[in-house]
């Protein structure tokens, strides 16, 4: 369970507590966590696509274009012909199988996918204190999350891009090993999960090619593994299980925080502090009626000068949550585009799951009514999404359209409270057969299959 990043640390059982509720849910509905998954990847996607339009050389080459960029380096700086390239190019994919970068070498400012996951999910925070007390460099990140002084803040998307558009320096300056390293899970961890679920998957498959009968906790299982191991894929690059948010620190960091916490008013004044001081001399004193916030925004807004833009709407930073939460059902910044996703992904997570159980449509039965019911419910749960989806988009269509008065309030009752209960009926029908039919089980279901032996 990949949750997001808590503004405050918990105990080990308060944490216990906090998941548990999800992990029951993850068992009962696997699907609503793959959905929280992919529309959380779609997110960061469309926060990396953003920052890449606003700067490119931000880009992080993927896996193959790093190993290529690396042996074309090799090559070019032997200076070899370009008759002996393609040898000398094999010869160093085989022999040299690991890239060593010395401890401590700096590496240029890159933004990439695990970024764009790592603020998301709350990775990036500002101390809520440059008024009064500022952490220093002596305090600990332990004591500035625990201390009551410090309040952390977490940008909101909106507030995410406006700063990758203007001060990217402030992100960008962490890299990708020191967001890796705060995880307690690595991708090497999460592809050995994979590979266990996966062999799974091989047994079932193994049993349906060689005729043997699958039992429907066999099926049952399968479905939610196949969920899991798409769950796991797109989780690939979030950073696991992080225990607080990286602080954003320096005088730049405090300055924009400072910038991003003005209201209108306090912008405008902020503004013409600014064009006042790049006209005069910077290091002249400010007025007794300038606070700080106005002092410090107007220091960040001196290189926006030529094409000054407004922060983001207030509030700019997330409500503080007492859960944690795995996963996002979207941003402030929505689109067409986006909801459109949205609505596939809704719509396909619960048919992935569902589907699966027909593969029990003929298999054997304790009674016909069981397996009747089996049938009805692996329907149900497959086409849930799709009808939720549909009554949704009618429902915008009856407002929009006819301006009928049984229009979207009527129909969103029944795709909020209606069809997420009944699906939730059909999928604990599922469970209880799957574990129901173990006393009625075919004893060729006992027999092994040749290819895992």
């Amino acid at each position: 369970m990949h949750f997001d990043i808590p503004t405050r640390r918990y105990s080990a059982i308060r944490r216990f507590v906090l998941q548990l509720p999800w992990m029951i849910l993850a068992f009962l509905a696997p699907e609503v966590l793959l959905f929280l998954a992919i529309n959380e990847r779609i997110t960061a996607g469309i926060l990396l696509e953003k920052v890449l339009v606003f700067d490119r050389s931000l880009a992080k080459p993927g896996r193959l274009a790093q190993m290529y960029n690396w042996i074309n380096e090799r090559v070019m700086s032997k200076g070899v012909s370009a008759q002996c390239q393609a040898p000398l190019i094999y010869k160093l994919t085989v022999t040299e199988q690991t890239r060593g970068d010395r401890i401590g070498k700096t590496s240029p400012p890159q933004f990439g996918i695990v970024h764009a996951f790592y603020a998301i999910m709350g990775g990036f925070a500002f101390h809520g204190s440059f008024n009064d007390h500022s952490p220093t460099a002596d305090e600990s990140l332990l004591e500035t999350a625990t201390n009551a002084r410090h309040t952390v803040e977490v940008p909101r998307f909106d507030t995410l891009i406006y700063i990758m558009k203007h001060f990217p320096r402030i992100i960008t300056s962490i890299p990708e090993e020191a967001i890796l390293d705060r995880a307690e899970s690595s991708s090497m961890s999460k592809a050995v999960l994979i590979v266990q679920v996966g062999w799974f998957c091989i047994s079932g498959a193994s049993r349906l090619f060689q005729g043997l009968p699958l039992s429907l906790l066999e099926v049952s299982t399968t479905s939610r593994v196949f969920c899991t191991l798409i769950t796991y894929f797109v989780w690939l690059s979030k950073p696991f299980n992080v225990a607080a948010p990286t602080i954003l620190e320096g005088k730049e960091a405090q300055e924009v925080y400072a910038l991003l916490k003005c209201s209108e008013f306090e912008y405008n004044e902020a503004l013409q502090v600014a064009k006042e001081r790049a006209t005069t001399d910077s290091s002249a004193p400010t007025g007794p009626q300038q606070s700080a916030k106005i002092v410090m925004a107007a220091k960040a807004l001196r290189p926006l000068l030529s094409e000054p833009e407004g922060p983001p709407p207030q509030p700019g930073f997330k409500t503080p949550k007492k859960i944690l939460f795995p996963g996002n059902f979207g941003n402030k910044s929505s689109s067409a585009e986006k909801a459109k996703s949205m609505a596939i992904y809704a719509a396909l997570s619960p048919i992935v799951y569902g589907l699966i159980h027909s593969l029990a449509w003929s298999g054997q039965f304790p009674t016909a009514l069981e397996r009747s019911l089996w049938r009805a419910s692996s329907f149900i749960v497959t086409c849930s999404g799709l009808v939720g989806v549909f009554l949704l988009w009618s429902s915008v269509w009856l407002d929009g359209v006819l301006k009928s008065k049984y229009g979207l309030d009527d129909i969103a009752v029944i795709f909020v409270c209606v069809i997420p209960v009944v699906h939730m009926l059909a999928s604990g029908f599922l469970i209880v057969e799957s574990f129901r039919q173990l006393y009625f089980l075919d004893p060729a279901a006992y027999q092994l299959p040749s290819w895992p032996n």
